[in-house]
């Protein structure tokens, strides 16, 4: 497979828009742009090790850019950033267990159970949105494993049930757009070292154009990030929470 100029330039596109949809809501790249190659005829074996890289770099510099612009406070010591490295924790055991389970089950019951699950968030936000939640570490970790698990799965599914789970435990969505951008990008590091020692010759030959796309998108949807209400941001959260929870159910009875 060959890239000419206006493949790559596509490419660019296609992943800048996603990213910035990403880094705005802490969800959706995957999701928009993993289909949206498959259809115009990337393979998958393609795809996902280019997606990983670019979500890599692209949740690396959203980190850095939503901590100095104030979304997040990662500094040493602070609240947010023993939230983040939980979660990392958390994803990486989610994600190795989700691999050895995923090699037995039937991959429409796998979507539909994300599509529930995180249909279930988007729900559970719209009813909440307006009562105080009080911050809970329990429910932090479980949200992790629940995310963490999804993505060992099937590769979705982590970003919505990780910034609304957020959301849900008490922590302001901005600042759970600001956490999964950390946990995501330590989640995508594993799974990149699992393709380099796992295959012969993993192909990354997307990597760079979509990672500069996606890099390219954070300075932006960071700024949206700060401009946004707090309270119609999480509104906006729990929409396309559901919207996405529905969108991969329908893909499982009508594909």
């Amino acid at each position: 497979m060959g890239l000419n100029s206006s493949a790559i330039i596509l490419l660019v596109v296609v992943s800048f828009l996603a990213q910035t949809i990403d880094s705005s809501l802490g969800m959706g790249y995957g999701t928009t742009l993993g289909p949206i190659l498959i259809i115009i005829g990337l393979p998958p074996l393609i795809v996902v090790p280019g997606m990983l890289v670019s979500q890599l770099f692209g949740g690396i510099f959203g980190t850095i850019f939503h901590h100095r612009y104030g979304n997040v406070n990662l500094s040493r010591n602070s609240i947010h950033l023993k939230i983040a490295l939980l979660l990392t924790g958390f994803s990486l055991i989610g994600g190795v267990g989700a691999g050895f389970i995923a090699l037995n089950i039937p991959q429409e019951y796998i979507k539909i159970y994300i599509g529930l699950i995180v249909f279930s968030m988007g729900v559970l936000i719209l009813l909440f949105r307006n009562k105080p939640v009080k911050f809970s570490w329990r429910r932090i970790s479980v949200l992790a494993l629940v995310a963490s698990f999804n993505k060992g799965l099937s590769g979705g599914g982590y970003g919505p049930v990780m910034t609304s789970g957020q959301i849900l435990s008490g922590i302001g969505a901005k600042s759970s757009i600001g956490i999964t951008s950390f946990a995501e990008a330590a989640s995508c590091l594993a799974a990149i070292l699992v393709y380099i020692f796992g295959l012969d010759a993993p192909d990354f030959r997307l990597a760079i154009p979509l990672t500069v796309g996606a890099v390219a998108s954070v300075p932006i949807a960071v700024r949206i990030v700060k401009k946004v209400n707090e309270n119609k941001f999480i509104t906006t959260i729990g929409i396309v929470t559901m919207f996405l929870g529905t969108l991969t159910l329908l893909k499982v009875f009508f594909s």
